[in-house]
């Protein structure tokens, strides 16, 4: 007769149990909580106007909103519109007695963009009223940078966070579990991100039409991007092993990924996670993307700088790990001396 199979341990039982709880509370906490915090911390913003009136704004703001504006006060709308389009700032109020003009980028934040437009409306309606007509001062809203028209609300550049995210990813998993031969790995680690940048570019730019701008430098921001996550993921598997890749995998999906600030903005994250979030391979690919599609690269130089940090990073991992792996190989290959029989 056949023998029943033993039950399982209750132990083990509570022990998964308990596992899963904390797995899935690691992954709610992760994804949840920089939405769940979300709001201004030190937006930049500028006001057209003197100084004074720029500290008028700010005491405003403060009372509103403690820390979340940095006002600084610039002298015409020339200069402020050369500060938004060089992503020093992601609005200008202009304030006259008579009216209240915004320039603005939507293509920089959506968010941050409805949220200046909201501050700009109350101050419209605090001088209507102080002048004893309610209503009758309207916003003038200059929108500098705006999206493209079948995506005013940026989602398809937002959704492409993940897919960025996700892309180096599995490119790091086929190459280190797939690809054999250190330089084979190596060599599809270049091409396999230019490849995908290049499809990715596509779809986002011509299926999608969710952003504008030149194909070849949105194709280049995406595969710097998806290299920089590719290789420190694949350096940390090929010094480390499987654990390695669970590690960078981790550092990506659960820590970059949710402080990336791409459906937002990174200063709408809770401090100073979202500036810490800017030099991890998701927050650095999203501001390089978001720069090179409409702001002719302003904006983009830290980003840059991170995510080639990361490309080195990996590499130096990944000659530590096949230099390491080489000379086991050849240890392993050496004859062993056998004592002659007496």
């Amino acid at each position: 007769m056949e023998a029943t199979p033993k039950h399982t341990p209750i132990g083990r039982v509570i022990a998964l149990s308990a596992g899963l709880a904390l797995i899935v509370g690691v992954l709610t906490l992760a994804f949840a909580w920089p939405s769940a915090g979300m709001g201004p911390n030190e937006i930049p913003i500028a006001v057209i106007g003197p100084d004074e009136a720029a500290d008028q704004v700010q005491s405003q703001l403060d009372e509103a909103e403690p820390d979340g504006f940095d006002v600084t006060s610039v002298a015409d709308p020339a200069e402020a519109e050369t500060l938004i389009k060089e992503r020093e700032v992601y609005a200008a109020l202009a304030i006259t007695p008579e009216s209240v003009d915004l320039y603005t980028a939507s293509a920089a934040s959506p968010t941050v963009t409805r949220l200046v437009t909201g501050i700009a409306d109350q101050v419209a309606a605090q001088m209507g009223q102080a002048a004893g007509q309610p209503g009758s001062i309207q916003v003038a809203v200059h929108d500098l940078v705006p999206l493209p028209a079948d995506d005013p609300n940026g989602a398809g550049l937002a959704a492409s966070a993940f897919p960025m995210a996700m892309g180096g990813i599995v490119i790091a998993a086929l190459i280190a579990f797939n690809v054999r031969g250190s330089g084979r790995q190596a060599a599809t680690a270049i091409l396999a991100p230019l490849a995908v940048g290049a499809g990715v570019a596509a779809i986002l730019m011509y299926v999608l039409e969710a952003i504008d701008g030149d194909y070849v430098a949105i194709a280049g921001a995406l595969a710097l991007t998806m290299a920089a996550t590719a290789w420190g993921i694949l350096g940390l598997a090929k010094l480390l092993g499987r654990p390695g890749f669970v590690l960078g995998a981790v550092i990506v999906m659960l820590v970059g990924n949710p402080l990336s600030g791409m459906t937002g903005a990174p200063e709408l994250l809770p401090a100073p996670w979202g500036a810490y979030g800017q030099f991890l391979s998701p927050g650095a690919g999203g501001t390089l993307l978001r720069s090179t599609a409409y702001f002719d690269g302003h904006g983009a130089e830290t980003a840059v700088w991170a995510l080639a940090g990361w490309v080195v990073v990996g590499v130096v991992l990944f000659t530590i790990g096949a230099v390491r792996a080489k000379v086991k190989g050849v240890n392993a290959d050496e004859p062993q001396e056998i004592p002659a029989a007496a």
